[in-house]
């Protein structure tokens, strides 16, 4: 197997495409998840997000649906970041293994391809004559007929 069949064939060069577009998108959704984190963990929730709402009337719920402070709002972001974020680290986890598994199936029928062309060009070499010799024999003493148990079937 020479590396320019394995460049042409669209299997591989699938699942590599398929492994490097996953490993980009699983960095990226890392790094992403690890800067919006530090962001969230470092400032916690205040106590006044969990007061009692039960006063509430119809001028009120607007002010109750707004985030309360400004912290809040970027707490609020930084966490649908962090969603963001997950999902492009999981695609890019999805992306690698079946890059992965795509380039795997694609050796392995190289691999077969190449196998059953050896085994067909043997076969070919190994085309008796009619006078029971073997073909290309460079040495008389080694033409000599097969024993019955090597013979093709008549």
């Amino acid at each position: 197997m020479k590396p320019p069949e394995l460049y042409s064939d669209w299997r591989v060069v699938a699942g590599v495409v398929l492994m490097l577009l996953g490993t980009g998108n699983w960095l990226v959704g890392l790094n992403g998840i690890v800067q919006y984190r530090r962001l969230v963990v470092a400032s916690p929730p205040s106590p006044e997000l969990y007061r009692n709402f039960d006063e509430l009337d119809a001028r009120t719920d607007g002010a109750v649906l707004a985030p309360l402070t400004q912290d809040e709002r970027t707490i609020s972001y930084a966490a649908a970041q962090m969603d963001f974020y997950h999902a492009v680290y999981l695609t890019g986890c999805i992306l690698f293994a079946v890059g992965l598994m795509v380039s795997l199936m694609a050796f392995i029928g190289a691999i077969r391809r190449d196998a059953r062309q050896a085994m067909n060009e043997r076969a070919r070499r190994a085309t008796l004559y009619p006078d029971d010799q073997t073909p290309g024999i460079a040495d008389a003493r080694q033409n000599q007929p097969l024993p019955a148990h090597n013979r093709a079937p008549s």
